[in-house]
């Protein structure tokens, strides 16, 4: 968005012309940038987007019905973060691990990274993604710096306000949560998540909470990240089977 590549108004069928399904609705006309980065979709069910292997997992998910008005029905859905990474290689030629790697890993000194890959050969983007707690941790700090880190601004700060406000979610989800699998163990893992004191609702919203990695967390382990939508604090929370 900074570089002026794209907006959060473009259509999402103007970029994938050779992908779309031979019915193409008014719904899915209407779909934008935004309504992929809000889970606004207008979907009623969470696409399959890998389901048929004959197709690409762009075409599969641009093929899924949209029932409802694009911005109206909130869904959660990791098919659209994949399409929203699907965008930014149309648009740069580039995978994400590609694009983020000097504009983003490089910068926060993150290397420990490992992001899956579709069959098309692009990283799934709403999962896959293997870090560190303490490369998680760097990042919630940006946005906790308004996208500052050591004077450099990473992220403009007027889109971590706009990524970090409160779209009213509240009534459909209480958190959003990623799981962050445990590579480094003892002291170095226990980064603390959340750089700012977390008020009595914020952490109730996130059943177990807990400020730090404990100790005990093994190499492998699964943990759950919870973030509340409309704050950029970010929670590491219990152990995930």
């Amino acid at each position: 968005m900074d570089a002026g590549k794209l907006k959060v108004t473009d259509s999402v069928i103007s970029f994938f012309p050779e992908s779309l399904p031979s019915d193409v609705s008014a719904n899915l006309k209407a779909m934008t940038v935004h309504h992929l980065l809000s889970m606004n979709t207008g979907n009623e069910t969470e696409p399959a987007f890998r389901g048929d292997a004959t197709k690409t997992w762009v075409q599969n998910w641009l093929a899924h019905p949209v029932p409802h008005a694009p911005g109206s029905h909130f869904l959660y859905n990791t098919g659209a973060t994949y399409m929203l990474g699907a965008i930014v290689h149309k648009i740069t030629g580039e995978t994400l691990v590609q694009f983020l790697k000097p504009r983003l890993f490089d910068p926060l000194g993150i290397t420990d990274y490992d992001w899956e890959e579709s069959p098309q050969g692009l990283n799934t983007a709403g999962y896959g993604l293997r870090v560190s707690t303490e490369s998680i941790a760097r990042f919630g700090q940006l946005y906790l710096q308004k996208g500052n880190w050591k004077g450099k601004q990473l992220i403009s700060e007027s889109w971590v306000e706009e990524a970090t406000k409160n779209k009213d979610l509240r009534k459909t989800m209480t958190a959003i949560g990623a799981k962050v699998m445990v590579i480094n163990s003892g002291a170095a893992s226990r980064a603390s998540i959340a750089a700012t004191a977390l008020s009595a609702n914020i952490a109730s919203s996130c059943p177990n909470t807990m400020r730090f990695l404990p100790s005990t967390a093994k190499v492998g382990t699964w943990v759950s990240l919870c973030r509340l939508p409309g704050t950029p604090s970010f929670l590491l929370s219990k152990k995930m089977p």
